[in-house]
């Protein structure tokens, strides 16, 4: 395989041949899946795992293969289930069933042994999607009673979060049904303003895009257990912490080994930083290689009567023509970084797709109250993740990082 896939120009075969290709690598993908499963139930066995120090089977799979550990639980409980399936074992020893069928088929018919044979032939005619809800009908009709199911897929319960190699923030969540149909129907109404705004103006993107944006609105005008409904005197209702190297925040990006981070979601650009520095708990730590040689608290805030004003002044969105008067976000207008001052004056509320803009696409807010105007750049802004920024500013010596304990709410 090594040789072939070498030597393997795509361009010199017609369509035919690259798709005869691309069936022949798709089974040499089930079979290897195939040979994965039986290896690792009998690494699992003999308790190999435990001699390499990883914490369960699972651990040592996922490690071994480069696969997350979600992946690697569910390939093992195939494996198991496979044992007492001899036929969905022989099929996906043929190489006749991916990876998927195999986990939809073990589940449902481990449930119910009797309908095997139809969920290998369903898996043939039909698209995984289809399997997929012709083994949760098995599922449910074969459960001990309603009350057990229940608790089951209460008991297997999780929200899971990872960053994409691009620095996206991906989140994975399983709970049951009622539980998801509550979180739907909280999520309708935001998804419908956010539709809305889009619409007017005249913006067109897919419905999932909507729907991320209605899940930060919603998590934005979340009622934190134990406060009121939103912000006030007290300080924000939820506090993100970003570790940012100081130069890199004064310069606007990041070079070399500098860092700009949510510790444990993964990175964001410098300008984000920025814009959530604009209004926000500012907690700086000098550090010197590992050492912390300072720490400081900054009152950087919007005050809350700061706060309390700008929402009375600015009822909408401050650009003209914009009509948006839901979630919007304080903006630092100068910028704090350059400034270092906070005035009534110089803060303005923009709705988000505004206050993207701004932050990272180059453009500026220009004018005074009540007589704003968004000036586009005079070119595209650079490609690359600096997200914009100058280089005003005193860098620091090396080795200096700041972090900011950001917190923010609904109208930032």
């Amino acid at each position: 395989m090594h040789r072939a896939l070498a030597a393997l120009e795509p361009r010199t075969f017609a369509a035919d041949d690259a798709a005869r290709l691309l069936r022949l690598f798709a089974e040499v993908e089930r079979l290897a899946a195939a040979g994965k499963a039986m290896m690792a139930r009998r690494v699992e066995e003999t308790n190999l795992w435990r001699r390499d120090g990883h914490r369960s089977a699972a651990s040592w799979l996922a490690s071994t293969t480069g696969s997350s550990m979600g992946a690697a639980v569910g390939a093992l409980e195939t494996a198991r289930r496979l044992e007492s399936l001899s036929a969905t074992a022989e099929a996906h020893r043929d190489g006749r069933l991916s990876e998927a069928q195999a986990r939809e088929i073990t589940g449902a018919a481990a449930a119910n042994p009797a309908a095997e044979a139809d969920l290998l032939t369903a898996a043939r005619r039909e698209p995984v999607a289809a399997l997929r809800q012709r083994a949760q009908r098995i599922n449910a009709a074969n459960a001990a009673d309603e009350a057990a199911r229940q608790q089951a897929v209460h008991a297997g319960r999780h929200l899971r979060h990872w960053s994409d190699p691009d620095g996206a923030f991906r989140m994975d969540l399983r709970t049951t049904t009622e539980a998801g149909a509550a979180i739907l129907a909280t999520l309708k109404p935001f998804a419908d303003q956010v539709f809305a705004e889009a619409r007017t103006a005249g913006r067109r993107e897919s419905t999932e895009a909507y729907a991320a944006d209605a899940l930060v609105s919603m998590a934005e005008a979340a009622v934190v257990p134990g406060g009121d409904d939103r912000p006030g005197p007290s300080g924000p209702r939820a506090m993100v912490h970003v570790r940012v190297d100081h130069q890199a925040l004064v310069r606007g990006h990041t070079e070399g080994d500098e860092v700009c981070e949510v510790p444990g979601v993964g990175p964001i650009a410098v300008a984000t930083a920025r814009a959530w520095a604009g209004d926000a708990v500012l907690r700086a730590l000098v550090i010197n290689g590992v050492d912390v040689v300072a720490v400081a608290h900054a009152g950087r805030s919007v005050t809350a009567a700061q706060r309390a004003a700008i929402e009375e002044r600015d009822r909408c969105c401050v650009v003209p023509g914009c009509a948006v008067a839901n979630g919007l976000e304080i903006d630092h207008v100068d910028g704090w970084v350059p400034t270092r001052i906070t005035t009534l004056a110089r803060l303005a509320r923009l709705c988000r797709w505004h206050h993207y803009l701004k932050t990272h696409c180059g453009y500026r807010l220009e004018g005074s109250v009540g007589d704003w105007r968004l000036v586009a750049p005079d070119h595209p802004p650079p490609d690359d993740n600096n997200g914009g920024g100058g280089t005003d500013g005193d860098d620091a010596g090396p080795g200096t990082t700041a972090t900011l304990d950001l917190g923010f709410a609904a109208t930032r």
